[in-house]
């Protein structure tokens, strides 16, 4: 499930931000070697779209991604390009995924995780975003086959039930931060 798929619409010499153990930037690495080369360690952001009943959205990844096509994830993820911040990518990222424009000032940081994949290791910055009444969310197809709204318990009880289809970062990443 997390082979490389030859079909991928991403970017595979998008340059990433590759960081040591400890977070502390190295330099860049193109998106292929970060998610083929083990030891790895790259910064990436997820966002946790929150609208006014406490719900997070939840995503399923296009069957087009090259890692984890068909998955359910949390509401925005994105690898931090070089030479950008966390905040900076998660403005983008969210503009990019669901069209929705952000200011830095927006994002509330939950925290930082360190994901470990059989081939990666992300260091990922957190960030819940509030939606304001009456924005709009337009999903980018290329990106996301499907959404939905789900409370944090609610996500919490599909991962351990197995109820849909999650991989390691978002359980991972809910595990740790709530």
């Amino acid at each position: 499930m997390n082979n490389q798929n030859l079909q991928t619409t991403d970017p595979q010499n998008e340059q990433l931000t590759q960081v040591d153990k400890h977070n502390n930037v190295i330099g860049g690495v193109s998106r292929g070697v970060a998610h083929s080369t083990p030891g790895i360690y790259y910064r990436t952001i997820f966002i946790l779209v929150k609208n006014d009943k406490n719900e997070i959205l939840i995503q399923k990844r296009s069957p087009s991604k090259d890692l984890y096509p068909n998955c359910w994830d949390l509401s925005v993820g994105g690898h931090v390009n070089f030479d950008k911040s966390y905040v900076e990518t998660a403005v983008r990222e969210l503009k990019e995924e669901l069209g929705i424009e952000a200011s830095e000032k927006d994002f509330i940081l939950k925290g930082e995780v360190l994901v470990k994949l059989p081939k990666s290791n992300e260091f990922f910055n957190v960030f819940e975003y509030p939606l304001k009444p009456g924005q709009k969310i337009i999903v980018e197809e290329k990106e996301i086959s499907n959404i939905a709204w789900m409370t944090i318990e609610d996500i919490r009880k599909s991962m351990s039930d197995k109820s849909l289809q999650w991989y390691s970062r978002p359980e991972q990443v809910i595990s740790a931060l709530y």
